[in-house]
């Protein structure tokens, strides 16, 4: 019995003869996975990487502003954050003006320090609270009052397939960039004035 069931296991480990459409059918589905995954996958690097270099081109724009800019001013800033993402809405930017006041040596003890901070579509702006214990670790080391800006931005991205096909959903993508002001000492705000200290 077991000689009979080896020649059959030999017999059918020998065998080359396939049909097409059984390979076929076994092939395509892993086939259409794969170039469906590869797409998706290359097209979330690509949403992620407009939504960086959007947020780098508001952030040197904003950087080289000489005059107080105002609501409208950012509002437009915003505009043009979801035109260079190739985005929709929902896109907000926050903008915050921030400065070491105290310690600026010390990364561990230094005291920073809001100059304003404004957002659209309604988002909280920022307390002195907030950059110190959400921030502190990513802006980097300043001079006794130096400021930077702090640009915060959003953009959606949303798959073309399916995540039961690919593994990716839709997300959120947030990122913060600093940027030092290049022809003025501060970026100031409407109605504020510019400080000094």
């Amino acid at each position: 019995m077991f000689s009979c069931l080896r020649n059959r296991l030999r017999g059918f480990h020998r065998d080359d003869a396939a049909s097409l459409s059984v390979e076929a059918v076994l092939i395509v589905p892993l086939l259409l996975w794969a170039f469906l995954a590869t797409f998706t996958f290359f097209d979330v690097y690509r949403s992620k990487n407009l939504a960086l270099k959007g947020n780098y081109a508001i952030s040197d724009l904003l950087s080289r502003e000489v005059v107080p800019i105002n609501m409208e001013y950012l509002l437009g800033i915003e505009d043009v954050y979801t035109y260079l993402t190739q985005g929709g809405d929902p896109a907000w930017v926050r903008v915050t003006v921030v400065k070491c006041s105290e310690d600026c040596h010390d990364p561990n003890n230094r005291v920073l320090k809001r100059d304003w901070s404004y957002a659209t579509d309604g988002l909280a702006s920022h307390s002195n609270t907030d950059i110190a214990r959400d921030y502190a670790d990513i802006i980097p080391l300043l001079a006794l009052g130096e400021r930077v800006i702090m640009v915060e931005t959003k953009s959606s991205y949303d798959p073309p397939f399916s995540v039961y096909l690919t593994g990716i959903e839709a997300r959120d993508m947030i990122d913060v960039v600093m940027t030092r002001p290049r022809f003025a000492a501060q970026l100031c705000w409407e109605g504020q004035g510019c400080n000094p200290n």
